[in-house]
């Protein structure tokens, strides 16, 4: 079906005089390329084309000094994403930190995230990171379990 799909969009594109070119890496996954510097069917160069990438991954930072702030300890603040994005955050401050998903004190704080205080993904020194991807849209308050007053919420669209 996928297949099927990349094709007739080749085709139309075609008919814009817009070169592509259909290939497989395994025989599931289709790479399409698209030429540069094609010319449409009305005679006009079509734009210099690049390739652009759609991140699925926004970055947020702990700033330096974050402990002693409360909303602006995580920048942005909040942060909108779109549902399937990932949000890394990484800590660029020098103590130890968390990111916990609820709300201080909540019984379920830490149940969709949680950045915890040992293992991998502990954001124990600066330059750690921790990242979470989220699938359902909401509103997702979260702290830092050592700093209570730093609090950010990621808006899930």
């Amino acid at each position: 079906m996928v297949i099927a799909s990349i094709s007739l969009l080749a085709s139309f594109l075609a008919v814009l005089g817009i070169a592509v070119v259909l290939s497989h890496d395994d025989l599931t996954t289709p790479i399409v390329a698209f030429a540069q510097n094609a010319t449409n069917t009305i005679g006009q160069n079509a734009t210099n084309a690049t390739a652009t990438t759609v991140t699925d991954k926004v970055q947020v930072s702990i700033v330096p000094g974050a402990s002693t702030l409360t909303d602006n300890a995580y920048s942005p603040n909040p942060v909108e994403i779109t549902i399937g994005q990932t949000v890394v955050w990484t800590n660029d401050d020098t103590a130890f930190h968390t990111v916990t998903s609820g709300t201080v004190g909540a019984v379920d704080a830490g149940q969709v995230f949680d950045s915890g205080l040992a293992g991998p993904s502990a954001l124990t020194s600066k330059g750690k990171t921790f990242e979470h991807t989220f699938d359902a849209a909401g509103e997702y308050p979260y702290f830092c379990i050592l700093h209570p007053a730093m609090v950010g919420t990621v808006i899930v669209n």
